[in-house]
């Protein structure tokens, strides 16, 4: 009958760790359908696992709770692939590095658009600044933030103005009008507007017509 929980065989003793990964399954699941998160409800979740929803009150407090750890899960693990391209350049290149890692993101948006909907096409419901201060997409607009400092820009106190000491700055520091932050802050927003229009908008593209855009957009915020 619909409504009814899956059925499901129980975990063995000491296997808590496995019910909690199937938790967070379940609710990347429903909030890809959803796109809301206040319209993801543990009850749903549980009955998506096969479980009574009490029992997903020993691994997370409230739905806040649970929605906040699967974006951390989510965006660990995207920042250290994208740290991963970056790497992969040799240390005396960081403006290569940059801009690989700039084409790589987009790759990914259009690769995996269930895995980049899930950090970037949810709506969520950021009820303080605390909680906005702790977003996961704050160590991503770091990582952009670094990849400029590699390059000789300065960095500086959270451009958001989030709750923080100032970071050490970069020990090859040029003039410039904009600090590392804020070229790493615009360069995500670039590069997220432009993967998502290239989603959304019935343009037919020739395939290095998004590669270019970021290239240029990388080129732009270099020189500025």
């Amino acid at each position: 009958m619909a409504g009814e929980p899956k059925a499901r065989t129980p975990n063995r003793w000491g296997e808590g760790g496995k019910l909690r990964e199937e938790i967070l399954l379940a609710a990347e699941r429903l909030l890809g359908e959803t796109g809301r998160e206040e319209a993801l409800s543990l009850r749903a979740v549980a009955r998506e696992v096969g479980i009574a929803p009490p029992s997903i009150y020993l691994h997370f407090k409230d739905r806040a709770e649970l929605v906040a750890t699967l974006m951390e899960k989510a965006y660990g693990e995207f920042i250290a692939e994208l740290r991963a391209v970056g790497e992969r350049h040799p240390a005396n290149d960081p403006e290569g590095a940059l801009r690989a890692m700039a084409l790589w993101y987009g790759r990914f948006a259009l690769e995996n658009p269930a895995r980049y909907r899930l950090m970037f096409g949810v709506e969520q419901a950021v009820q303080s600044r605390e909680r906005f201060a702790g977003h996961p997409v704050m160590k991503l607009i770091d990582v952009w933030a670094r990849a400029f400092a590699a390059c000789g820009y300065e960095l500086e106190p959270d451009p958001f103005g989030a709750p923080g000491t100032p970071r050490t700055r970069s020990a090859c520091v040029t003039p410039a009008r904009m600090s590392a932050d804020r070229r790493g802050a615009l360069l995500w927003t670039g590069l997220h507007g432009i993967t998502t229009l290239r989603v959304t908008m019935p343009v037919q593209q020739s395939p290095d017509h998004l590669p270019t855009l970021a290239n240029d957009l990388v080129s732009a915020l270099l020189a500025g």
